[in-house]
């Protein structure tokens, strides 16, 4: 007798993680809006409703995406997040923005402050306002440690000049001009 039943759900050979790191790479290069179901789907090798099963949105697996974008950016971070000395800081958060948003083989610019841009999925720009603001505490945390005198504002200079390297690195400029734009702005906000 032959089996004619539908089989339903994920193929058996569905890998999760791996579906993960393809949506990165999708989510990353083209952003949350421009990144649609049929083009999740196509790539990782699943119809939608085996996406939905394992991620239970688009949403869902924009939030593993980031999981796995912040593991892979945030040891650029780690020397920056170290140093005693409050210019040093700036200067190393924006250079390891840079060296992050600039990486060979990945994405250009910052999932985080760039991947929701335009997005109309609201819980997909809750997650990524959510760790927007989350950065920006540490920032200020940080600055604060080090004596900045108006910590909230320069922890603001500091994220709405990472966005700009960010906006700069997905429109394709070359690390080395983004560097020295970085060194700029470094100079200025320490300075201000």
């Amino acid at each position: 007798m032959v089996d004619t039943k539908i089989k339903r759900g994920r193929p058996r050979n569905f890998d999760k993680k791996q579906a993960e790191a393809i949506a990165l790479k999708l989510f990353w290069q083209d952003g949350y809006e421009a990144t649609g179901l049929s083009k999740l789907t196509n790539a990782i090798g699943v119809g939608a409703p085996s996406l939905y099963a394992a991620f239970g949105s688009k949403a869902g697996l924009f939030a593993k995406a980031i999981d796995l974008y912040q593991a892979q950016c945030t040891p650029f971070f780690k020397d920056a997040f170290e140093t005693d000395n409050l210019s040093e800081f700036i200067s190393g958060i924006l250079n390891s923005a840079v060296n992050s948003y600039t990486q060979e083989d990945s994405g250009r610019g910052c999932l985080v402050l760039d991947g929701t841009r335009n997005a109309t999925d609201i819980e997909a720009l809750a997650l990524t306002q959510q760790l927007r603001e989350d950065f920006h505490r540490i920032v200020v945390k940080k600055v604060t440690q080090l004596g900045a005198q108006k910590p909230e504002q320069l922890a603001d200079a500091c994220q709405i000049a990472m966005i700009g390297l960010s906006g700069a690195a997905r429109h394709g400029l070359s690390r080395d001009r983004i560097s020295e734009v970085a060194r700029v702005l470094a100079r200025g906000i320490s300075e201000g």
